[in-house]
């Protein structure tokens, strides 16, 4: 612990006496042993003091800009910007007292005395004194006092950055504050607009991977993106604005187009499924999303047999969703009906003109438990992201052996435990994407992100920094373990035993020729909690868009005819011989009558990975 000294730093004004200078990417500073540990000199003295930076600044500094720089060091980049031809103004902003003399002469010894050096913290609001934490190193000294030691604290003036951004009115922002710029720029609130390049030294040491990401990913939200080709080591990073239409980095397949910043105002969300016989819960499935703040839905189908593709051309009709068959019938012998139907929407207007995108089954219910059960109530709570994996709990047959007409999300309540174990924890996701030049492409469980704009900032239901699925790309499910707080996929990929029944009959709607197996119904049957509960806004919004759906007699008479055509199949299919085996196995092996009674241990719940 180091000494404290209550009272408000005053900085010398004159530069203690020394006996050399160093010159060091071409600006001399004075060397004062006291100040200059040996650490800091050997990079003056082998000309890699502040080279990322000063580098960056000769480079990118042009005729007209202002300068703010948060962190002044000895002052060699305020003397750089300062005699940069052309520059209008430089403001130097530093907290450690013992270095504003010195910062002085560096501009006195370069002849950049124009620059207005200013003393203080930079925070998030001007106000009372805080205290500063000086470490052995100059240039590890900080706001906070537990990522290094330190030797003493003094209490510094607080600068807001708005107030300074407000009055300097900067055109390019450098920061070098160990770490502080984390905090300060993830903050929606600072305004950075004017600003036409923000050069930032990054301290993932101080904050690690997460941090990096919450940065990157905050900056690319609000509109700022790296201007150098592929993310590398270094950790002086260059972020500018782009503004109107964004060409795709190379080996996307997003479309060029323009895409809009964060905070979005009436966001437009567009969810893309691939359907099969899906007649009876389309309208429930859509009424409820819908409800949630979906905008727009496109649905591929093909082999229709139950009347869904003229229910989907029903609501077609009526702007509901834009019905397409799905491109794989295009290609003779193309079974890959899922994997074509999310390349092709690439292609679409709707995709263009979308701010969000999500991969989703009929069979998938988003439940959100921020505010009133909302997509921009969870944008609210977690701000800005790249994307969130919702993480499934798989809803069993509850007991039910028949089909009956209603609401899956009633008859259906009880799940697998939502508290799953090591062993168990790994569970299928499906993602969120805030659509942006990042984006590379779109699958079902994950999106693809660019490799050059370096670590994404993913998160998960809980609004947790999610690292898994971008350290792997072939990864469909993440860790659910406590990643429930904010955001569930309520995943009912049984319904009842003769929907199971039904769902074998009509096939896989990914794969051509691939039927659900016992061992699908096997490790998804888990009905032993019923401790999900939904949003009682979000239902009653759901329920109003539902009877407005039906009240549409057309659509009201096609969903019936999809009902009656699954009871008359089902009541037919029982009949078939693999399907009287197909029964008889799950009662005898996999029919658990458990339904929210007896809870298993949790390392009983089989993991999923999709559905």
């Amino acid at each position: 612990m180091g000494r404290i000294v209550n009272r408000i730093a005053e900085p010398k004004k004159d530069c203690p006496d020394y006996d050399e200078v160093i010159e060091c990417q071409g600006v001399t500073m004075p060397f004062i042993p006291h100040i200059v540990t040996p650490k800091i000199e050997k990079a003056m003295r082998n000309n890699r003091y502040e080279g990322g930076e000063a580098k960056t600044l000769r480079a990118l500094v042009r005729p007209g800009d202002r300068v703010l720089e948060l962190g002044a060091g000895m002052g060699l980049c305020a003397s750089i910007a300062a005699l940069s031809e052309g520059v209008e103004a430089v403001v130097a902003v530093e907290a450690n007292p013992a270095l504003m003399p010195v910062i002085r002469e560096t501009l006195r010894l370069n002849g950049a005395e124009r620059a207005d050096l200013r003393f203080g913290a930079v925070d998030h609001a001007s106000g009372p004194s805080c205290r500063f934490y000086l470490r052995h190193n100059f240039w590890a000294s900080t706001m906070e006092p537990d990522s290094r030691p330190y030797h003493e604290v003094v209490e510094v003036p607080r600068l807001g950055l708005n107030d300074l951004l407000d009055e300097v009115r900067p055109t390019v922002l450098q920061c070098d504050i160990e770490g502080a710029e984390l905090s300060l720029l993830s903050d929606p609130d600072v305004d950075l607009s004017g600003i036409r390049l923000l050069i930032l030294e990054l301290h993932p040491k101080v904050y690690g991977e997460e941090g990096v990401a919450r940065l990157t990913g905050t900056l690319a939200a609000r509109g700022f993106y790296r201007q150098t080709d592929t993310w590398n080591s270094s950790t002086v990073q260059v972020f500018a604005p782009q503004d109107g239409v964004r060409q795709p980095l190379e080996g996307s397949l997003m479309p060029t187009r323009r895409y809009r910043t964060w905070p979005l105002q009436e966001p437009r969300v567009m969810v893309a499924t691939c359907m099969k016989d899906e007649g009876p819960f389309i309208l429930e499935w859509l009424a409820w999303h819908r409800a949630v703040g979906v905008t727009d839905l496109v649905v591929f189908t093909n082999d229709c047999s139950d009347g869904s593709a003229e229910l989907l051309d029903r609501l077609d009709d009526l702007g509901e969703v834009t019905h397409l068959p799905n491109p794989a019938l295009a290609v003779e012998g193309d079974a890959h009906f899922q994997p074509r139907a999310l390349r092709y929407t690439h292609y679409l207007r709707t995709l263009r003109d979308a701010d969000f995108f999500i991969s989703m089954d009929v069979d998938e219910f988003i439940n959100i438990r921020d505010g009133e059960g909302r997509l921009t109530d969870l944008f609210a709570e977690v701000g800005p992201f790249d994307a969130i994996s919702m993480s499934e709990l798989n809803h069993g047959s509850n007991a039910r052996r028949d089909f009956e007409r209603g609401w899956v999300t009633e008859q259906f309540p009880a799940h697998q435990t939502p508290k799953p174990g090591k062993r168990k924890a790994k569970r299928g996701v499906k993602t969120i994407v805030r659509l942006s030049p990042r984006v590379a492409r779109l699958r079902n469980h994950r999106p693809d992100f660019m490799p050059q704009i370096g670590p994404v900032l993913w998160l998960d239901g809980s609004g947790r920094y999610l690292s898994e699925l971008q350290r792997d790309d072939e990864a469909n499910g993440a860790d659910a373990r406590d990643a429930y707080d904010r955001v569930v996929l309520e995943h009912y990929p049984l319904r009842s035993l003769g929907s199971y029944l039904m769902k074998a009959r009509r096939g896989d709607v990914v794969v051509a020729n691939k039927s659900v197996s016992n061992r699908y119904w096997r490790t998804r049957n888990q009905h032993a909690f019923a401790t999900s509960s939904f949003n009682p806004a979000q239902v009653a919004r759901a329920k109003a868009e539902y009877a407005r759906l039906m009240a549409d007699e057309r659509l009201a008479a096609l969903h019936e005819a999809a009902c009656d055509f699954h009871e008359a199949s089902i009541e037919e299919i029982r009949r078939w011989p693999e399907m009287i085996e197909r029964e008889r196995w799950i009662f005898e092996n996999a029919w658990r009558e458990d339904v929210a009674g007896e809870q298993p241990a949790d390392d009983d719940q089989p993991g999923t990975a999709g559905g």
